[in-house]
């Protein structure tokens, strides 16, 4: 009874140290998925307001014209979402470089929720069911590989434009130890521009494999 006693105690001393441990490995990922998440609630919100027309002219930034995706060839789907990617992930490299960058960078993610949220409101209030599966099937693994590197690229930025700011900061004595990795950085940032491309490539296959699935009139 001691030892089980006594193994129950040390187990409840070490929560609040793993717990520690995990929210300052993570807990910056979180809070940028948390804005994530709301921009997603935002836009099925703001979705009930849209029409196929806003859809369309939106699609340049939240790949939203899913019509138009499935009659484009793999080269024009590749290169429109590529760069619908690619605009979030210049976004939030450029936010990164700034001083300033971390109060934009949670912005960045919210903007992108929107987006995703925005598709898929409209998919399943327009047509129900199969609009729910369609953007499941075809538009989800895309858009989940995309969201992925956008957050692993803001977390990097993120602290990236910390370090700026402290490094500059007038309030603290700059040290060698202080000074900002900015090589390092462009690497994970090439890195995670690959993850970025793949997203775009899952997005392409899986609208030619499955869009023929859906008919949308």
């Amino acid at each position: 009874m001691k030892g089980l006693f006594f193994i129950s105690k040390q187990g409840r001393q070490s929560l609040p140290k793993e717990l520690a441990y995990y929210i300052k490995r993570y807990g910056l990922m979180i809070f940028l998925a948390s804005f994530l998440s709301a921009g997603i609630v935002c836009g099925c919100i703001l979705a009930q307001y849209g029409d196929e027309q806003t859809m369309k002219s939106l699609d340049f930034i939240f790949i939203s014209n899913f019509k138009g995706r499935i009659e484009q060839g793999f080269f024009e789907g590749f290169k429109a979402s590529m760069s619908a990617y690619f605009l979030f992930y210049i976004m939030s490299l450029l936010l990164g470089l700034s001083l300033w960058g971390m109060i934009g960078i949670p912005a960045v993610m919210a903007l992108k929720g929107i987006g995703a949220g925005l598709c898929a409101g409209y998919l399943i209030s327009a047509y129900s069911f199969q609009g729910a599966v369609f953007y499941v099937i075809v538009m989800l693994p895309g858009l989940f590989l995309s969201s992925l590197s956008l957050i692993l690229q803001c977390k990097h930025s993120f602290r990236l434009s910390q370090k700026l700011w402290r490094f500059f900061s007038p309030l603290k004595k700059n040290s060698e130890q202080e000074k900002p990795d900015m090589l390092s950085f462009f690497q994970k940032s090439s890195v995670i521009l690959l993850l970025t491309a793949a997203g775009a490539i899952v997005d392409v296959l899986f609208t030619a494999f499955f869009s023929h699935m859906f008919t949308f009139t």
